[in-house]
């Protein structure tokens, strides 16, 4: 019996790449990737605990290089911004790793920052600087010395998008708890400088 239609090496080639084209998509399809996302909504500058994490299944077509997968990844770190329910975590949206313990008792405290503040937009999230708040002065009175607040966190810089805004920043510090009052009661009206040693 005579074949009829007598394939050409090339007429194999293809029909091979179409097979192995088809296998490829099924296994992307059907690859599967276990991700740990957010429980419930986080806020703004929480430190996340492994209590505040689940496990979710994704294809792994789906999930970006960008995506911190596991557990490890993300305990310990704290948000950058709110996080809502199930949003897949990148390192835009959480702060690099810090040692925990420069959390413990502090509040968050943002700064309305000028370029100069920000060392030419050199600050960085993470950096460690010494905050001096240098109180006003009437003429009448002698020049009060400054408040230093050493050793403190930065927590983040965001820029302000309002045109009408005298800062262009905003810096967000881990400020010591005991110190919470003390720096209400002398930050109005001060002048903040930032200083991180090289």
């Amino acid at each position: 019996m005579q074949l009829l239609f007598k394939p050409s090496l090339s007429h194999l080639i293809t029909i091979l790449a179409f097979i192995v084209g088809i296998v490829g998509y099924i296994y992307l399809e059907h690859t599967k990737i276990e991700i740990q996302v957010p429980n419930r909504d986080l806020p703004a500058y929480y430190k996340i605990k492994p209590g505040d994490l689940r496990s979710e299944t994704y294809a792994k077509k789906d999930i970006s290089s960008q995506v911190l997968k596991n557990s490890q990844e993300l305990v310990g770190r704290y948000t950058l911004t709110k996080i809502p329910k199930q949003k897949l975590l990148t390192e835009k949206l959480v702060s690099s790793k810090i040692d925990s313990n420069r959390l413990v008792d502090t509040v968050v405290v943002g700064i309305p920052a000028t370029p100069a503040m920000i060392l030419g937009g050199n600050l960085q999230a993470g950096d460690t600087v010494e905050m001096t708040l240098v109180p006003t002065t009437t003429k009448a009175e002698s020049l009060p010395s400054p408040v230093v607040f050493s050793n403190i966190l930065v927590l983040d810089v965001k820029s302000v998008s309002q045109a009408s805004a005298s800062s262009t920043s905003v810096v967000v510090v881990a400020l010591p708890s005991k110190r919470r009052q003390e720096f209400a009661s002398k930050s109005p009206g001060a002048t903040f400088l930032l200083t991180r040693k090289l």
